[in-house]
């Protein structure tokens, strides 16, 4: 089911409305230094409550069967409010697992009967983001696989319940295999890291049990990466849009000279600029989802380049907040940084700038 642009309207109005008064960027800077780093009362409200993980799961396997959109404008809401947790990530990689086919029904038929929480695990210490230099090891067949290796950089799997981690087998070939967090000889390690509203843990397996979600001989490592991309790309194209409307209101109502700093036409070019920026990072990230939606061939190269291009928006328009806000501006106590730091992670997750524009050229074939 598509669902009706009403449908989504509403969709994206009721996860607001709820976000808006239990986890305002007030509400976030408590939560990114508390223990657990996210809200769980908030995370059950979304999960439970709302049933948010059921959004895209098919009908046939007790979820709403809406498509992409449904899921792209949560993932959107909580980007703009930067709301730590493992709901974006665990929408994201149920996307992924529709993408992946039949091999991943059962998946996600537990996401919906047990209210299922994922991350997924693709960096290793060595390899970074290279699928190609994977190293984790898978050994079995069938239902029946034992995993062995070490996974870094994994968002929300301090909140999650299953990880859905690459691994090669026997044979050499790259697979996607889902993990409870509660099975033997896994050991979650959750790091406060740069950016405070994204917690980053390392996953240590050693013959961890294993279900394989995806069918072999496809792309499904390559799927959850582009899936990844697409997340940090929708996350940051609304941050950079929360951000320049924090920004603007705030020269609406700081005053020199006896007037708002808005009227200064240097501010307002400056703002006009980034206006401009945020509303490219928009289409860029509108394009993604309908590539996501139709399952278009060009689906790597486009998540590739929204990633690079909404977190270079949002790193770009966060630096002017901080400037624009004068003083204030640098202050733990404000939001200008949150969005800044979030850039920078959305820039440096699922590979670093500089080896995803060179996989950008590659797979438009310059």
């Amino acid at each position: 089911m598509t669902g009706t642009p009403e449908d989504l309207a509403e969709i994206r109005a009721s996860v607001a409305e709820v976000l808006d008064g239990q986890a305002d960027l007030r509400r976030t800077h408590e939560v990114m230094v508390g223990e657990r780093g996210y809200d769980p009362l908030l995370h059950e409200l979304l999960t439970a409550e709302l049933g948010l993980l059921g959004l895209v799961v098919p009908e046939h396997l007790g979820g709403l069967g809406l498509d992409v959109p449904a899921a792209t404008a949560v993932i959107e809401e909580l980007g703009a409010r930067l709301v730590p947790g493992a709901l974006a990530t665990s929408l994201t990689a149920i996307l992924a697992a529709r993408a992946l086919g039949p091999s991943a029904e059962p998946l996600l038929a537990r996401v919906v009967d047990e209210q299922l929480t994922l991350a997924v695990a693709l960096a290793e210490d060595g390899a970074g983001w290279d699928l190609g230099q994977t190293a984790t090891r898978a050994t079995g067949a069938g239902d029946e696989w034992a995993l062995t290796g070490t996974k870094t950089l994994v968002p929300g799997a301090e909140a999650a319940r299953v990880v859905l981690v690459t691994a090669r087998n026997e044979g050499g070939e790259l697979g996607v295999y889902a993990v409870d967090r509660a099975a033997d000889g896994v050991d979650v390690r959750t790091h406060m890291t740069l950016d405070q509203t994204r917690r980053l843990s390392t996953v240590h397996l050693r013959e961890a049990a294993a279900t394989r979600v995806d069918a072999p001989g496809g792309d499904g490592a390559r799927v959850l990466l582009d899936h990844v991309r697409a997340m940090l790309a929708l996350e940051s194209a609304a941050a950079a849009r929360a951000c320049l409307d924090l920004t603007v209101d705030y020269l609406k109502v700081r005053e020199q000279f006896g007037r708002p700093i808005g009227s200064f036409q240097a501010l307002k070019h400056r703002c006009a600029d980034l206006a401009v920026a945020v509303a490219g990072a928009r289409a860029t990230a509108d394009h993604l989802v309908t590539t996501l939606r139709t399952g278009a061939a060009t689906r790597s190269h486009d998540a590739a380049l929204a990633k690079l291009v909404c977190a270079d928006t949002l790193m770009t328009v966060a630096a002017e907040a901080i400037q624009l806000h004068g003083g204030i501006g640098f202050t733990f106590e404000h939001h200008a940084h949150l969005f800044f730091k979030r850039g920078k992670s959305a820039q440096l997750l699922a590979g670093s700038a500089a080896a995803v524009r060179a996989e950008v050229v590659a797979l438009a074939g310059l």
